[in-house]
């Protein structure tokens, strides 16, 4: 029953926060990225002047769910703190594959880097940051210059890649589901194959009490990066699970765990080509 309450408590907040965040900082809702209806992207503006860093938000679902609307609290803590911040939606499974997911994903970030100065946001400083099955999809596009490439970018022009819980091997994941999304899918698709050679800079996060992404593959992939092949870094979080460390990004829940300062400390000393 206690555990029922904290539930309710918990969507309850995250609700009043989604609906609070246009009022707390300037959003343009539902820019296209791409051709199609489906292809939009929120913008959250800071107070700042000047050429702000600008962090791309890759929401997570499972591959299969979730919404921009979902994480909308993302976008207002880190507009507060300096930052554009876009959020794109993008297609799901089973309706879309991996490689739309992720051509969508790629089509976005190219969106943003070609029109970060429209928004006030330095160019050469874009981080894409995701939690779950976005983390994996901010992995591959930092990792595997396929998706970027195509959509007439190149993860050289990215400062950064942020990844929160994410399922870098499918050997981390413990949802049947989640794993029915992989089912037939080429290796090629998990990130941890794409570690040979530069990449952008990381910053690897995970929960040591994450019950649906085993910490396990974030500790993987990090192992697994060449040395100076790129600025890297992994955090592991006491405590944490799944959802409470993408929670964390925003007030209250950021009280649990300063993942909010590590990613803006990340993110505002990144440079593409550095």
């Amino acid at each position: 029953m206690l555990g029922l309450l904290c539930d309710k408590l918990v969507s309850a907040t995250l609700l009043v926060l989604n609906l609070l965040a246009p009022a707390e900082v300037h959003v343009d809702t539902d820019l296209p990225y791409a051709a199609g209806s489906g292809h939009r992207a929120d913008v959250y503006h800071p107070n700042a002047t000047g050429r702000s860093p600008v962090l791309v938000f890759l929401y997570g679902g499972g591959w299969r769910t979730g919404s921009k609307a979902d994480v909308a609290y993302v976008g207002a803590a880190f507009a507060r703190r300096g930052f554009v911040v876009v959020i794109p939606e993008y297609r799901h499974f089973p309706a879309a594959s991996l490689s739309d997911i992720l051509a969508d994903n790629a089509a976005a970030v190219a969106w943003t880097i070609a029109h970060a100065a429209e928004f006030g946001g330095d160019a050469r400083r874009v981080v894409v940051a995701g939690h779950s099955s976005g983390a994996w999809a901010a992995a591959m596009l930092g990792l595997d210059a396929t998706w970027l490439k195509q959509a007439g970018s190149s993860p050289e022009k990215l400062a950064g890649v942020v990844g929160l819980a994410g399922p870098y091997a499918t050997s981390a994941l413990t949802d049947p589901q989640d794993k029915q999304v992989f089912l037939g899918a080429n290796s090629a698709m998990q990130p941890i194959n794409h570690t040979a050679g530069a990449h952008p800079a990381l910053l690897l996060l995970t929960g040591a009490a994450d019950e649906d992404v085993r910490p396990t593959g974030t500790v993987a992939l990090a192992d697994r990066l060449p040395p100076g092949a790129g600025p890297q870094a992994m955090h592991i979080y006491a405590g944490l699970g799944h959802g409470q460390i993408v929670r964390s990004l925003s007030f209250p829940f950021s009280l649990q765990a300063p993942i909010a300062d590590d990613i803006a400390r990340f993110a505002m000393d990144a440079h593409a080509g550095s």
